[in-house]
């Protein structure tokens, strides 16, 4: 009679066990895909990116800087998601549905964003807030025939990838860079250009792994990415021999900033593998941008979030 009584009381407890779980797990889902497809969380890449590219010039960060970056990146793909509307809707339905409508608005939102951005910097560092403008330039010139007889930098393959790999490693550096009084130079010079090549081939790798998830919409549009050409097999051993490039980055950095390279470098290999076969749009979200944040708290917690001695 006992086990009859325990019996039916875990089946109840286990179906209200259940339900709790897949509506904690929805609710969860439902907020990171808002965050994703508003922008949020890509500014919010931004603005931990820039947390990293100080900690890896051995600068104390600048927090409202690196707010500035989550603006203009808040700004720049919500710019972006509205101009590949009809290709959102084969390859991410979810965002094109959330624009869908509120494209006015978002254009307003965005713009303002970028505005403000730019006023943050331009107070304190006017020369500065020209790194702001690169993103939009560089979408600029990415869409528009500079040379007639010339094709648009956008109609050439790799091209996107380099243009925006390139756009935001100046932003997320250079910004931080320009903001010293004072440099060492030599070695200080040499660190730079290393930390720049490293966030620049970070982005690239990710840029490409979004065309990886977005190629069904991109071969439906005659867009020729490196997926549409190479093939899935060839863009992933491309991407894991520019990861591994990264590891000539090492010798220059000692302490938690080598160990740091090193965890991004082994994570680099470990969802470039995971996604060569496509997954979930949101966990490619989690997993790839949220990896700056990720890295980001860690080190706040490993040195302490006021002091960031290292």
């Amino acid at each position: 009679m006992l086990d009859c009584r325990f019996s039916v009381f875990k089946k109840i407890f286990g179906v209200g066990f259940g339900k709790f779980s897949r509506h904690i797990l929805g609710s969860i889902r439902g907020i990171f895909s808002f965050l994703s497809v508003s922008s949020l969380f890509i500014g919010g890449t931004g603005f931990f990116k820039t947390f990293i590219g100080y900690f890896l010039l051995g600068v104390h960060p600048n927090f409202l800087v690196c707010f500035a970056v989550f603006l203009v990146s808040f700004s720049v793909y919500t710019l972006d998601k509205i101009a590949d509307l009809d290709k959102d809707t084969v390859s991410m339905p979810a965002r094109a549905g959330f624009l869908q409508g509120r494209k006015n608005l978002a254009i307003a939102y965005s713009s303002l964003a970028y505005l403000i951005s730019i006023i943050i910097i331009f107070i304190s560092r006017p020369i500065s807030s020209l790194f702001l403008l690169v993103p939009m330039m560089a979408n600029a010139a990415y869409g528009i025939r500079l040379i007639p007889g010339i094709p648009r930098l956008k109609d050439i393959p790799v091209m996107k990838n380099t243009v925006v790999a390139f756009s935001w490693a100046l932003v997320t550096i250079m910004i931080p860079v320009t903001y010293q009084s004072h440099w060492k130079a030599g070695t200080f010079s040499l660190v730079v250009f290393m930390v720049l090549y490293f966030m620049f081939i970070k982005t690239f790798i990710d840029t490409v792994l979004y065309d990886i998830r977005d190629e069904s919409g991109d071969r439906i549009n005659n867009v020729r990415t490196i997926p549409v050409l190479m093939g899935l097999e060839k863009t992933i051993l491309i991407l894991l021999a520019l990861n591994s490039t990264l590891l000539l980055v090492l010798p220059l950095f000692e302490g938690i900033s080598w160990l740091l390279i090193l965890t991004l470098v082994i994570y680099g290999y470990a969802y470039i593998l995971y996604f060569r076969e496509r997954r979930d749009p949101l966990a490619l979200d989690f997993c790839v941008e949220g990896e700056w944040m990720l890295a980001s708290l860690s080190l706040m917690a490993i040195l302490g979030s006021t002091t960031l001695c290292w």
